[in-house]
């Protein structure tokens, strides 16, 4: 039978986690409809384990993948190869869904055709326990879009939200970076040009965990693993100054709203760094290397990013009070805001 829907599960030491999250993907209703493809990236505890218990119950649907260790972007590679369902949707080995909305999503898949489908989320905070609904957007649910007519109030969500035709990712050839962090901005904006249709469905199906301390995207973490982010940036940028001339402009446009984001993420992360010394010469090299490209004179990219290009981010110096969330779990999200935050209290 022909599956309507690929769930890859990248998990690395997920063991605790698998037993969680499986219960939440499988329902009766849909069991036969999708296939689920535990993509272990190395793990050195029981994942594979506790995974192939699973396949073991559901062998129709659950498949165990064994890999050598290449980091997140080598488990949706693998995902993206060994899928076999029409559309494709990643969920990682430690969040998990709402089951009766990937029913629901299920349902809807088996009766359209749509390149690239977005639904809302929500993030779980470990510590408070707190649900929080986030992408939930003032667009007709359920109508199928020309995407460039939608792209400037959809924009570029976060992966949770995406769903995409598996053949946008197989023709296209679409290989996310591997043995690096961040690889998620790759994920959903290599498809973008390819994509011609685009529907919005306004019920959330991900959840996705937060201020775990674990994350890497959690700002100690960040600073930590900062090299991987510049060279994901570089990456970004040299995708999208390689584009076809005949890619889509509000596509492009999108981009490079979306690489203005990594601008401001990589100033902050910067200017994070504890050493002085460190802090000062990593940031003037990262400034000298967004000149050369041309960035701060670039139209499409946002005025704040263009900015903190040509003051060299020091329209958020001193850092001391983003250096200081180094030493705590909270998530890049809340230095985002306070710095956010900082800059218009700047420009009134």
């Amino acid at each position: 039978m022909n599956k309507i829907l690929t769930i890859t599960v990248p998990s690395y030491n997920t063991e605790k986690y698998i037993d969680e999250c499986m219960p939440f993907l499988l329902d009766n209703a849909i069991v036969d409809d999708i296939e689920i493809l535990v993509v272990s990236d190395g793990s050195k505890d029981k994942t594979v384990e506790v995974a192939t218990k699973w396949h073991e119950k559901y062998p129709q649907t659950i498949r165990v993948i064994e890999k050598e260790n290449g980091g997140h972007g080598s488990t949706i590679n693998r995902g993206i190869l060994e899928a076999t369902g029409k559309y494709f949707k990643v969920v990682d080995g430690d969040d998990w869904v709402k089951t009766e909305n990937l029913v629901k999503l299920v349902d809807f898949l088996k009766k359209t055709d749509v390149d690239l489908i977005n639904n809302p989320y929500f993030e779980h905070d470990e510590v408070t326990k707190d649900e929080t609904l986030m992408m939930e957007l003032n667009i007709k649910s359920h109508q199928i879009n020309e995407y460039e007519e939608i792209i400037a109030s959809i924009k570029i969500p976060p992966m949770h939200t995406v769903t995409y035709k598996t053949e946008i990712l197989k023709n296209n050839e679409i290989k996310i970076d591997e043995k690096m962090f961040y690889v998620d901005v790759e994920y959903i904006t290599f498809p973008l040009p390819f994509v011609k249709t685009q529907v919005y469905l306004d019920f959330p199906v991900y959840v996705y965990r937060v201020n775990s301390g674990t994350q890497s995207m959690a700002i100690g973490n960040m600073v930590k693993n900062r090299a991987m982010h510049l060279a994901m940036l570089k990456h970004e940028w040299s995708f999208i100054k390689e584009l076809p001339e005949e890619t889509n402009p509000a596509v492009k446009k999108v981009l490079k709203q979306r690489f203005s984001e990594l601008i401001l993420a990589q100033y902050v992360v910067n200017l994070s760094i504890p050493e002085k010394d460190v802090r000062k010469k990593e940031t003037l090299n990262f400034t000298n290397y967004l000149r050369a490209e041309g960035i701060d004179k670039d139209p499409e990219i946002l005025s704040l990013s263009r900015l903190l290009v040509r003051t060299g981010g020091k329209i958020i110096n001193p850092a001391v009070k983003f250096r200081n969330v180094v030493q705590t779990n909270k998530t890049w999200r809340v230095v985002e805001r306070g710095l956010l935050n900082t800059v218009k209290r700047m420009k009134k």
